[in-house]
């Protein structure tokens, strides 16, 4: 099962609740976190490496790396469950989406939220995702950015192959033409990078729900110097 999980949680409850949230997906209750264990062994683990699940697989993101930005800056729980719950049924290729659902969906995400990231090996060393680069094309200015792609958690939304998931991917990004929720197109330039990292919720893009986003990398909490890292970071990815 390769949850596209990198750090980056989104949609808190609030945000679900005023109906910004994940389409026909829903809220994710509070599941039984043995079973959900349980099935992310026999499940996810040959694809997904989980300190705590005793899994080493190669073949999607490293959970503890994904996920211990989020848990180093004390994301709710239920925001990082709604995550994994959101990116189950929500997946991209090449992971299948709805590879469980109802009550096993809640317990695999209410498992995976409880201990991923949260174990010392996931703060000894940079997070790890199998098939995605972190590094920046040109060093210096897009290096600082790749590095703040993963500890900020961009990677949980965001490829850098081209493989769509909870948010675009930055993959072609820069300078491609985007259309957003409320019919305008853009060109995805620096300023309209920019703001959409200053104020996540300003410019939506059309086929993605409002409130994801801003639920984790909240309006401001983005200095405009690691801002333009990212950007840096993200003209790379061509």
């Amino acid at each position: 099962m390769r949850l596209l999980a990198a750090g980056l949680l989104l949609l808190g409850v609030a945000a679900l609740s005023a109906s910004c949230g994940v389409g026909q997906t829903g809220i994710a209750a509070s599941g039984d976190v043995s079973q959900g264990k349980q099935l992310f062994v026999s499940r996810c683990g040959t694809c997904h490496r989980l300190a705590d699940a005793g899994t080493n697989g190669t073949i999607g993101p490293d959970l503890d790396g994904a996920f211990a930005g989020a848990q180093a800056q004390q994301f709710r729980l239920s925001t990082i469950r709604q995550v994994v719950y959101d990116q189950i049924y929500h997946a991209a290729d090449p992971m299948p989406r709805k590879l469980v659902t109802g009550a096993d969906a809640e317990a695999v995400a209410s498992y995976v939220a409880s201990v991923a990231g949260t174990g010392a090996a996931s703060h000894g060393a940079p997070p790890t995702v199998t098939g995605q680069t972190p590094g920046g094309g040109g060093g210096g200015l897009a290096a600082t950015g790749g590095k703040l792609y993963e500890s900020l958690g961009c990677s949980a939304c965001h490829s850098l192959t081209g493989a769509k998931g909870t948010g675009p991917t930055f993959k072609g990004l820069y300078g491609s033409k985007v259309q957003l929720s409320n019919g305008q197109t853009v060109t995805a330039d620096a300023g309209y990078l920019l703001q959409s990292i200053l104020d996540p919720d300003k410019l939506i893009v059309k086929g993605y729900p409002k409130g994801i986003m801003s639920a984790t990398i909240r309006p401001g909490s983005v200095s405009a110097a690691k801002a333009k890292a990212l950007i840096a970071f993200i003209k790379s990815k061509k």
